[in-house]
């Protein structure tokens, strides 16, 4: 396999639905030999291989008796990072990180930002409704109002600090200080309200303060290429970048762009938290995989059927095999020719040389491009089912508690493929269950239990079902009682696994 079809694989791979669906229609507008296709036209069998296909470096793996998933077979899709080639080019849609200008306007795609965007009234007002539920002083409660009066409507705080202090003096006699007001923006509004971003003096801020929560080595080095070479990164600088930050794999510096790309740079247009329910945040994610269960047999399906499906065109195909043809006579023809006639014989060949490999070109390309879909399909349902099958006592009750120690390189030696592709599927993908919709990289567990995800959401679920319903607590709440059973877990943390397990915030948990 080529390296062109290995970076094309590892992109599909990695795509998020809307992204792989631009990936193919911009080829289509591209690539005049290929063609969409009505799907009713062609019968896909997303676990099917073809047999043309070189997969001889992969082993083929048996299930274990009493499993209804079948393990991966023949065809290894393993990318390295050393064969995804020493250089991509970054300047295009895939890899550009966010415009860094103040006034960019992102690309409702690009960025997916929430639908249904509420006025800026209800904006300040969400934000306001979840600070009078944090457990601070009045002084604190009334600075963070302020603050929140005074962002611009993309959610970030232009004016400087010490023009609010004069302003809170001369217009509501209220005296306090840079230093306290800073204090209440840094670790209040920014650390506290949603969406995360809020509070941001500029774009550098409100990227740092939302990549704070993100995990991973991709994460990790999108935070130090923001914090320490933001202007390069505005620039494009990538070189100087990977020079000063000592990256010597190429593909390392792609997937901390990736990540970059999916911050949120106006964090005020986003709907508000507390006016979403869980039921409409799960409504605007397409789930990747489907996974039933079928009389105790799980069966994994690839949530595909809405992606444009492509082929090269009969008539271009038919056309090129023509033109060679013509080209051929035309050059036996071309050797009787003398004076104006050999002269205009060899313009006509050089015309018909040219058409020629524009085609041959566009063929070639359209192939490649074809094998690479139904290449990253394959591959990520083969890791799909590996999963499935190292979790299947969860797949069958939906219990959390029933969660087995999981690790990307335990799903990369069970299914014979790079743990970098592994990474690509969990980080991405989402899994519709009968239980709901899931990201994969929420299956994965450590085996340490007093760091395992599934214990500490296990313990959030106890303690909300034993709380007084008269006085439901708070996340904040909820994240100090986590702490003290040992579980040391941000409130955000808590927000997004109380929403997981399908319960509203307290004011909607309270009962008469």
């Amino acid at each position: 396999m080529t390296k062109l079809k290995q970076y094309l694989v590892s992109t599909m791979v990695q795509a998020t639905t809307d992204e792989l669906t631009t990936l193919i229609n911009n080829e289509l507008q591209k690539n005049v030999v290929l063609e969409a296709v009505d799907p009713a036209e062609i019968e896909y069998e997303g676990s099917e291989r073809d047999d043309e296909d070189d997969y001889d470096d992969r082993e083929e793996e048996g299930t274990s008796e009493g499993e209804t998933i079948t393990s991966a077979e023949e065809g290894d899709t393993s990318i390295s990072d050393e064969e995804r080639g020493d250089k991509v080019e970054l300047d295009n849609d895939d890899d550009d990180p966010v415009d860094t200008s103040s006034n960019h306007d992102p690309d409702e795609a690009e960025f997916n930002p929430i639908d249904n965007a509420t006025s800026a009234d209800s904006f300040r007002d969400d934000l306001k409704r979840q600070i009078d539920v944090l457990e601070i002083t009045d002084e604190e409660r009334f600075l963070a109002h302020y603050i929140i009066d005074c962002l611009d409507d993309t959610g970030y705080l232009r004016r400087p600090l010490n023009e609010l202090v004069d302003d809170l003096e001369l217009t509501q006699h209220h005296e306090t200080t840079v230093e306290d007001l800073e204090a209440v923006l840094v670790e209040i509004v920014q650390q506290w309200l949603e969406p995360s971003g809020i509070g941001a003096r500029d774009l550098r801020e409100c990227m740092l303060i939302q990549l704070e929560e993100c995990k991973g080595r991709a994460a990790q080095l999108a935070y130090r290429i923001v914090s320490q070479h933001f202007d390069d990164l505005s620039n494009k600088r990538y070189d100087k970048i990977e020079q000063e930050l000592g990256i010597t794999v190429h593909a390392e510096l792609v997937d901390a762009l990736r990540v970059i790309r999916h911050l949120n740079p106006k964090p005020g247009d986003m709907q508000p938290a507390t006016t979403r329910s869980a039921e409409q945040r799960v409504q605007q994610i397409r789930p990747d995989f489907i996974v039933r269960n079928e009389d105790g047999q799980l069966v994994v399906t690839l949530n595909d059927g809405h992606l444009p499906q492509v082929r090269i065109r009969a008539d271009q195909e038919e056309f090129y095999n023509q033109l060679q043809e013509s080209l051929e006579s035309q050059k036996e023809a071309a050797g009787e020719d003398k004076g104006e006639a050999a002269a205009r014989s060899k313009e006509l060949i050089a015309e018909k040389r040219e058409g020629v490999r524009f085609l041959r070109e566009n063929i070639q390309y359209a192939r490649l491009f074809i094998d690479a879909i139904n290449q990253s399909r394959n591959t990520m349902m083969d890791v799909m089912q590996t999963i499935v099958e190292m979790q299947r006592a969860y797949f069958l009750t939906g219990q959390i508690e029933t969660l087995r120690p999981m690790t990307l390189q335990d799903v990369a030696d069970r299914c014979h493929y790079d743990i970098s592709t592994i990474s690509r599927v969990s980080n991405s993908k989402y899994v519709d269950t009968e239980f709901g919709i899931i990201l994969i990289k929420d299956l994965f567990t450590n085996a340490v239990a007093d760091s395992n995800q599934s214990a500490v959401i296990q313990a959030l679920k106890d303690i909300i079902d034993a709380e007084d319903k008269q006085h439901p607590l708070t996340d904040e709440a909820l994240a100090n009682e986590l702490a003290r059973q040992g579980y040391q877990i941000a409130r955000r943390t808590v927000l997004k696994y109380r929403e997981s397990l399908g319960y509203p915030v307290a004011r909607l948990r309270r009962e008469a």
